[in-house]
């Protein structure tokens, strides 16, 4: 079920947290750390809880060599760490070390090569996890099998109309996500993937037919 926008001016409405305040900020550097499909399957796995070599091997379904190497890379860019407390001397255990990570938008222009195959890794795992929750759709329990939904829309808009769709959706995400997590009791943990982006390749040519525009006079 979509929640509605507040129709408030934005000086109105009371802050929302940033969840994102103490997220890792990329560089060119950085970026090349996540570039990579199984990477930020292994960064991702460890942003929900530490895990060892061994498990992320067993969870994601490579070899535990595979593994290691992408482990002491993600450790090498600063996006994980061993943390000593869970770790024996025969395991060694990582958590992630930071809440996220933000993409800033001038790498775009820096770094295009990195940017697309950073957006390709995450489209890969947001496949991978629609294609899962597809597959136990029909067998959700009554109100959740109804609460989750699928939309997809194609909208004509202004790149000012663009940006305020783009804000007002952060919006809702962040205050949303200020008001979960507090440990109520039916909750659970529900994914959300949002994107908007201008048509690929060139829009369609105008249909000239509709408006044939003035005829020459005689």
């Amino acid at each position: 079920m979509s929640t509605p926008f507040e129709d408030r001016p934005a000086e109105d409405r009371p802050a929302v947290p940033d969840p994102f305040e103490s997220a890792a900020v990329l560089d060119a550097r950085s970026l090349r750390g996540l570039a990579h499909p199984l990477r930020m399957r292994v960064y991702q796995l460890l942003q929900k809880a530490p895990a060892t070599g061994k498990a992320v091997a067993e969870k994601l379904g490579v070899s535990s060599a595979s593994a290691s190497y992408h482990l002491r890379q993600l450790e090498a860019y600063g996006f994980i760490r061993e943390d000593p407390d869970l770790g024996t001397s025969r395991e060694r255990w990582w958590r992630a070390d930071a809440d996220g990570f933000r993409l800033p938008e001038h790498l775009d222009t820096e770094a295009p090569e990195l940017t697309t195959a950073l957006r390709h890794a995450i489209a890969a795992g947001w496949s991978e996890r629609l294609g899962a929750a597809v597959n136990q759709w029909s067998a959700q329990p009554e109100g959740w099998r109804e609460a989750q939904f699928m939309s997809d829309r194609t909208l004509s808009l202004t790149l000012e109309q663009a940006q305020s769709l783009r804000a007002e959706l952060v919006e809702v995400l962040n205050r949303h996500t200020a008001e979960g997590n507090a440990g109520t009791p039916g909750e659970r943990t529900v994914h959300v993937q949002l994107a908007a982006f201008p048509q690929p390749g060139p829009d369609p040519a105008p249909d000239l037919a509709a408006d044939p525009g003035p005829e020459d006079s005689p």
